[in-house]
């Protein structure tokens, strides 16, 4: 068994945001003491179970712990709610053994249970190496997820997928069979595959061969794309498994999560693909713009199809919740307009696509259609609360909470953070409810597996338990991640920030940190550098392009090792950026107007300047680490203030400016270049040269690939010579090609000298 310890990050309190806490700290179960922290550890469950029945066996389950390095442990035991957290009845494990790890086991039934470790005697902790959370009579443990031996299970030991040639793809897979605990051998004539394949699903039993202990998988000619193998097995007394799914891809060069330029779609304000399911006018909205407009599920499949997201170099698309919405008009944050849930964050149904949008035979055709495209689908997926009309409130109101809304009198955003409604008419998820953290877990499972989704953007994550992140989290790497593929999750923890320098920012970083981790997401957005850098910077003129280089740096080191960030200039919260470089200096520039967002809206910008701008800080964007964010409308400068003026319909086909027709040539450009150059994809950053004015940068791979992005504010050409470090592999002699189209350079001397236009950006590769 592999064990990982999310590290703890301790941060002071802050103005605006409250500090969660991942780690091994915690107050104990029933009687349990508050106590320190852990080591790494954790527990192996049971044998899987089988298709909802119980055997009413009892299991045994080991758990390991192993002190961090310097920490002074004397004992270490368990306890947990099978006893009541009964101090007389812990289990006491044994060690250190070579490895420095302590081991033992608990008996139980099948079940999800709490526990916590007890360290000499009296320090109750979380296991830090364990993923679950658990909240017993409202106190947070850990929680022990047993399956039920009384079935056997089947576990993946190795997977590897192969493609020579296209057509070509090969998948190699050896899968383990343990047996119930009374030990009964697999029964080969029992082997079940099934291969689903872009929506379709075919038998592959017949490229699956058995032993007495192992079961052997060999598929071959696999055409490119996303496969789902759904193994099953059962034993001579006719007890099956569990399906084991093993999902994987068959493409080209294998993808990596930092390959993606993440394209955020509002389905309903993107393009109307079918008319027929258009909703009629809302009752009592008087502003259009707070109502459906028409955009649906399969307009977004008819530009995956056409190659408009492929000329982007999109790899992957973040879309609205798809859940049913609520009928009807709700008063807006202003407390005057009624709007109606086309954003989708209002969910009603649990497991529904809203018909509005197409529902689910659409989401299947887009998904299909995306898949052969390479391009992975990411859910917008709502922990924090529901609306009043959903079927869970109705049918049990105790999984949430109502009360106060957030920011109103005795009401703080950050001290209420965990239970104050966004607004009154949305319950509030209450995580320390079991019966309500399993099923929403359980409906995020049912999401990615029945639609062949490839992630969740879990939104307002800080609004939530830990517990929220880390079941959801926990569960997709044990059913879903077993064959390599990662099923990218990227969190919403929105911060502010400010213009104080690193230490006093050091807060944001960690808030956003927190989340981040082997039993949490894989990467957030980077808010601080949202508001450190794209408006301050390149729309205002505030700060100059040091300021940039300064902080992209910075969010290579603050964030945790391996994180996938996300960095932006816009989105659907924000006001458009064009509108910013509109409106720069004037007062409300957070608005991206001078005035209200409802009554002085934004006007389109009355000269080129503006798009300039915009391009100057897509082109910034795209050549930064992580998996950045391209807000639909964004890749032609779509203008609008805040909400609802930043989402209005999608206009790419044949409406465009011609500045705006210019903007969008540039990031076609922008897009193939991320696309074509892996450095760009995932070398590392490094700084060049960095002035008011100029920025260099690199992105350096380990195997010595390198691609140079070059960046000038200046209102007029510039030429700017560059230094290069020793240790970059470029040497005399080395002509770079510009992918935007500029001249190319040669290295001389150990320089390059860049000469780049008005505004004007260059990536060089050789």
């Amino acid at each position: 068994m592999t064990t990982v310890a999310l590290a703890t990050l301790s941060c002071a309190d802050d103005a605006e945001e409250a500090k969660p806490s991942f780690g091994g700290s915690g107050g104990g179960g029933t009687g349990g003491a508050a106590g320190g922290s852990g080591g790494t550890g954790g527990a192996t469950g049971g044998a899987g179970g089988s298709g909802g029945t119980t055997s009413g066996a009892t299991c045994t389950t080991e758990i390991r712990f192993k002190p961090e390095a310097g920490q002074n442990v004397s004992t270490v035991e368990v306890a947990g709610e099978w006893n009541g957290f009964d101090t007389k009845q812990t289990v006491q494990l044994k060690g250190p053994d070579a490895s420095g790890y302590y081991v033992g086991s608990v008996q139980t039934k099948p079940g999800f249970w709490g526990y916590k470790l007890i360290l000499g005697g009296n320090n109750w902790v979380l296991d830090p190496g364990q993923g679950y959370r658990k909240y017993v009579d409202g106190t947070e443990n850990s929680g022990l997820r047993v399956r039920d031996c009384g079935f056997p299970r089947l576990a993946a030991t190795s997977t590897t997928v192969t493609r020579p040639s296209a057509g070509a793809g090969k998948l190699a897979a050896k899968i383990a069979f343990t047996p119930s605990v009374e030990g009964d051998a697999l029964d080969p004539k029992t082997l079940s595959a099934k291969l689903r394949h872009h929506g379709s699903e075919s038998d592959a039993s017949s490229s699956v061969t058995a032993s007495a202990s192992e079961l052997t998988v060999s598929l071959g000619s696999l055409a490119d794309g996303k496969y789902t193998l759904s193994v099953t097995a059962a034993d001579a007394k006719g007890k099956a498994s569990e399906p084991l799914q093993l999902v994987f891809w068959v493409e080209a060069e294998k993808f990596e999560w930092s390959d993606a330029l993440v394209y955020m779609v509002m389905t309903d304000r993107f393009k109307n693909g079918d008319p027929k399911n258009d909703a009629p006018k809302t009752s009592g909205v008087q502003d259009a713009r707070g109502d459906f407009q028409g955009g649906d599920l399969e307009g977004v499949r008819q530009k995956i199809a056409d190659g408009t997201l492929d000329k982007l170099g999109v790899r992957a698309i973040w879309m609205t919740p798809f859940q049913q919405n609520p009928a009807g008009a709700f008063l807006a944050s202003d407390n005057t307009h009624l709007v109606t849930g086309y954003h989708g964050y209002w969910p009603v149904k649990a497991r529904e696509v809203d018909a509005r949008i197409g529902g689910k035979a659409a989401l299947e055709a887009l998904v299909k259609e995306a898949h052969a495209h390479g391009i992975r689908i990411l859910m917008d997926y709502v922990v924090n609360h529901v609306h009043q009309d959903h079927e869970y409130y109705k049918q049990n109101p105790g999984w949430f909470r109502t009360g106060c809304v957030c920011g109103t009198s005795g009401c703080d955003w950050t001290e209420k953070r965990l239970e104050c409604l966004f607004t009154p008419y949305l319950p509030d998820v209450n995580w320390t409810v079991t019966a309500a953290a399993e099923q929403f877990v359980a409906d995020a499972m049912w999401w990615l597996q029945e639609l062949d989704l490839d992630g969740l953007r879990v939104d307002a994550v800080k609004h939530v338990e830990d517990i929220a992140i880390r079941n959801i989290s926990t569960r997709i790497k044990e059913e879903l991640e077993v064959a390599g593929t990662t099923f990218f999750q990227m969190g919403e923890t929105a911060m502010g920030w400010s213009d104080c320098g690193l230490e006093c920012n050091k807060s944001q970083y960690g808030t956003i940190s927190q989340y981040i981790g082997p039993f949490a997401l894989d990467g957030q957005f980077d808010f601080v550098l949202y508001h450190g850098v794209p408006y301050r910077v390149f729309a205002y003129d505030e700060k100059g392009l040091i300021h940039a280089d300064y902080w992209a740096q910075q969010s290579q080191l603050q964030y945790p090792a391996g994180a996938i960030m996300t960095p932006f200039i816009g989105s659907h919260d924000s006001s458009r950026f064009v509108t910013l470089a509109t409106y720069r200096g004037q007062p409300g520039w957070d608005k991206g107007v001078p005035g209200n967002q409802w009554n002085n809206v934004a006007v389109a910008p009355p000269d080129a300047e503006p798009y300039a701008r915009h391009a100057l800080a897509l082109s910034w964007l795209f050549g930064l680490p992580g998996a950045p964010l391209l807000y639909y409308g964004d890749e032609y400068g779509e203008w609008g203030g805040a909400d609802p003026g930043n989402r209005a319909l999608w206009r790419g086909d044949g409406a465009l400016s011609a500045n705006e027709q210019a903007v969008l040539a540039r990031t076609q450009k922008l897009g193939a270049a991320r696309r074509e150059l892996l450095a760009l994809r995932r070398g590392a950053y490094r700084s060049l040269h960095a002035t008011e004015t100029f920025l260099a940068f690199a992105r350096e791979t380990k195997d010595g690939k390198v691609a140079i992005v070059a960046l000038s504010r200046d209102g007029g050409p510039t030429s700017t010579e560059v230094t290069l470090p020793l240790t970059l592999p470029l040497t005399n002699g080395t002509q770079l090609t510009d992918r935007l189209g500029g001249a190319p350079i040669t290295v001389t001397g150990g320089k390059l000298t860049f000469a780049l236009p008005a505004r004007g950006a260059a990536i060089y590769a050789p």
